[in-house]
């Protein structure tokens, strides 16, 4: 029998000392595992536009509902809910939660066979098989990542962040995550017998740790071993669990923050503490293959950062990053970045668009293949930020400043003066007025940081190979070519269905409801 009490005590204790790292750990998986719901409203309220298409509005729900009905050739009643908005949310269908590749894939079936829609099922498909990619290759891997963070904290103060990214560090991506994938087909075939999940659930509880210990070890040894540690505490772990209600209906009050604030980084320390404790155990009534956990630099109470044995003692480099991202660029490579990044923003809007709803739209207020706000504002963090690039981190949060500024302040001035909404993040997590949300930021800043430090130096190296005449002459006919289109539509702006919606009209009704 474990000492709860213990094990609580302790628990707490590694809570205090690194609190802060261990917050930002919990925020972190929180967004990427599509944990932490919490929606805020502007305050004007702007409903979605209204998109005709067949698969706009499709959730797993109405998925499983429409096949059935077709295949058995009867109806049933099914509650309906609202998808969860947000980009991610609204691409993948909830693109983090476990298993949705497989409603994808019936979805897919589903226009093809019963609609006759072979393009939409197509992009269906596509999506089925990112998010696949998305649940196989990063949701996984981070969650063992989180595991060897909480492991190095309980004995070592100043674990850092960045530990969550050891699996890709390394280089252990291919076992990791095909160890994680037949942890869950193990358990969701135990699931089809029901009371066989949820024992199984149990017995590979300690999996991910044990991959975090030593991402090495091979996936059926991995369930083996936990198989082995876990006997004789599942109906604890259980309990233990249970213990949590309370917690958890107090979280659910305070929209999210008090999980996320104290409740899930004190059970991940509990259940860091258990994995220690179980480990112990192990080793004195000597299981097979116990020798595997043989990371003993996790057991040293030091200050000092871990030797990580199993990474071949990295190599000290003069500089974090072997790209040239200090370079001075010409104006002609400047000029073609703000294309590049126009002409991808746009490629991206577009293929949202019509991967989410199932036509084109020609996004932004220009008519021409560019959104050149993406390229004003890789411009504007490239320039702006050249002083601060040897600080990733605060260059990362400065691109979020930037252009939530930018995006804000055009969003305001098209609302102004154009009487229209090219974007809308009503309803999103920490938006603003519905005009940058949290989300988008965050996908600004990673983009952003991106862009400076690995594509602005390839793009650069890319465009020096082009001859300086014929670079010349395409930099002045983009920027023509711009200038007119901008020109143009300054006056007459790309607008209609799917690419904006008239901010006075739908303020009116809003107010009238």
């Amino acid at each position: 029998m474990i000492n709860r009490k213990k094990v609580k005590k302790e628990a707490k204790q590694m809570l205090k000392r690194n609190y802060w790292r261990i917050i930002a750990i919990i925020f972190f998986m929180a967004l990427l595992l599509g944990n932490f719901n919490l929606f805020t409203k502007s305050r004007i309220s702007i409903p979605n536009i209204s998109i005709h298409a067949p698969i706009a509005s499709s959730i797993n729900a109405d998925i499983v509902k429409e096949t059935i009905e077709k295949v058995g050739n009867f109806k049933i009643d099914i509650s309906n809910y609202k998808p969860t908005r947000g980009i991610l949310a609204n691409v993948f269908n909830n693109i983090t939660s476990s298993g949705n590749f497989i409603f994808g894939i019936l979805n897919s079936f589903n226009q093809l066979v019963f609609h006759e829609h072979l393009w939409q099922s197509i992009i269906i498909l596509l999506g089925a098989i990112l998010s696949f990619l998305y649940w196989l290759l990063i949701r996984n891997v981070c969650i063992v990542g989180e595991k060897r963070f909480f492991l190095e904290n309980k004995n070592h103060k100043k674990t850092k962040f960045v530990r969550i990214l050891l699996p890709y560090k390394v280089k252990k991506l291919k076992n990791i995550s095909l160890t994680m994938m037949y942890k869950t087909v193990k358990e969701w075939l135990w699931y089809l017998t029901i009371i066989g999940g949820v024992i199984k659930h149990y017995s590979y509880y300690l999996v991910p740790y044990i991959l975090a210990e030593n991402p090495d070890i091979k996936g059926q040894n991995a369930l083996t071993l936990s198989e082995k540690l876990m006997q004789g505490h599942k109906w604890e772990m259980f309990k233990f669990d249970l213990s949590f209600l309370g917690w958890h209906i107090l979280d659910m009050i305070t929209l999210h923050f008090l999980g996320i604030l104290f409740v899930n980084p004190y059970k991940e320390c509990c259940m860091t503490e258990f994995y220690f404790t179980f480990r112990e155990e192990g080793q004195q009534k000597k299981y097979q293959n116990i020798n595997l956990l043989c990371d003993e630099e996790l057991l040293k109470i030091e200050d000092k950062y871990p030797s990580e044995k199993y990474i071949h003692e990295e190599r000290k480099k003069e500089k974090w990053l072997h790209t040239d991202y200090n370079k001075k660029y010409n104006l002609d490579s400047i000029i073609l970045m703000f294309f590049t990044a126009s002409i991808v923003g746009w490629l991206w809007e577009v293929g949202l668009n019509l991967f989410q709803y199932g036509f084109f739209a020609n996004r932004g207020t220009l008519h021409g293949p560019w959104l050149h706000i993406y390229g004003w504002g890789l411009m504007l963090i490239l320039l702006v930020l050249k002083k601060v690039r040897e600080h990733p981190i605060l260059t990362f949060f400065l691109v979020i400043l930037l252009c939530g500024i930018l995006e804000y302040g055009t969003a305001w001035y098209l609302e102004t003066f154009k009487n229209a909404r090219w974007w809308d993040y009503d309803g999103f997590f920490l938006n603003l007025h519905g005009r940058i949300c949290m989300e988008g930021l965050i996908a600004f800043g990673i983009a952003g940081t991106f862009f400076i430090y690995f594509a602005a130096p390839f793009l650069d190296s890319l465009f020096m190979k082009i001859p300086k005449k014929r670079k010349t002459i395409l930099c002045i006919i983009l920027c023509v070519l711009y200038i007119v289109d901008f020109a143009y539509s300054s006056k007459y702006p790309n607008s209609g269905e799917g690419v904006s919606q008239n901010f006075a009209t739908t303020f009116k009704e809003n107010i009238k409801s």
